[in-house]
């Protein structure tokens, strides 16, 4: 697993006065020894991971969850699923550079900090990303741009467990991408009963890996966009796709990096520090 290095693209464009914009008090710290991260509940409260200590951190409660020895190395946070269960992803201290793995850690209840289920074999080349998906978390791999993202066959990587480490069964709304080759970009929002929305962008929203998305409470989605393979690349962008149909942009000035998106309409930005940025009511 790879660490990557801040791009130093300039970016000038201001940040958009519709959004608000609160800075959140968690170190930003991550190196090839250790790491804090961060990702939401399904309830919208904010958890931190600090490798170094084991310890997920509530930000609004002040709770605290001390994770199993197991998960002991550079490990960050990728996503917390149904049931709180929070789901990080890295590599055993003596890492080879071979697969790295995927766990699942309760945050609550009986098995509150313990591993309940393991998965491995996954991309360590940091050019993959996990997501969020319907059943599960899935790895989508780097730039194999087709004609969907993620592919229809891409497997899934873990489905959503319990506290006790079995399939939960629970489905939720997911969004994936699709690119018809006419340089746009079809933004599909599937539900839970297998209805779909669909928006349509004349741009191509691809980059290195496939794009942060998340389908809202209210129907709609988000997307954020900031591709940091080009120098020219202009500035992060979050693309607001509304229920009915049409479709909102907001600038994101110098905040190039999202660590989450929330169906709650809002996201937790990076740059040189967190902050929640929360969108206007659609």
């Amino acid at each position: 697993m790879t660490t990557s290095t801040p791009s130093t693209t300039t970016i000038v464009a201001a940040i958009d006065p519709r959004v608000v914009a609160m800075p959140l008090a968690i170190e930003a710290r991550c190196s090839e020894t250790d790491c804090v991260s961060l990702a939401v509940t399904r309830g919208g409260e904010v958890i931190s991971f600090d490798s170094a200590t084991r310890l997920l951190t509530f930000t609004d409660s002040g709770r605290t969850v001390a994770v199993d020895p197991s998960v002991s190395g550079l490990w960050s946070l990728v996503l917390v699923g149904p049931e709180d269960v929070a789901y990080v992803m890295g590599v055993p201290y003596g890492w080879t550079g071979e697969a790295v793995e995927l766990v699942a850690i309760p945050t609550s209840g009986a098995n509150a900090g313990k591993e309940v289920a393991r998965v491995g074999g996954l991309d360590p080349s940091g050019d993959s990303n996990l997501i969020a998906t319907s059943k599960g978390v899935m790895q989508v791999g780097c730039c194999g741009f087709g004609e969907r993202s993620p592919a229809v066959d891409t497997p899934l990587t873990m489905a959503w467990v319990t506290s006790a480490g079995e399939p939960s069964g629970v489905v939720l709304p997911e969004v994936h991408l699709e690119y018809p080759g006419d340089d746009s970009t079809i933004v599909v929002r599937t539900d839970v009963n297998g209805s779909e929305e669909r928006w349509t962008v004349p741009s191509m929203l691809a980059g290195r890996d496939m794009p942060p998305v998340v389908a809202t409470d209210d129907g709609g989605a988000l997307l954020w966009m900031y591709d940091v393979m080009f120098a020219d690349a202009p500035p992060p962008l979050l693309y607001d796709f509304l229920p009915d149909g049409t479709v909102d942009t907001f600038q994101l000035g110098r905040y190039q990096y999202a660590a989450a998106l929330h169906s709650s309409r809002f996201v937790i930005a990076f740059s040189n520090g967190y902050v929640k940025l929360t969108l206007p009511e659609s």
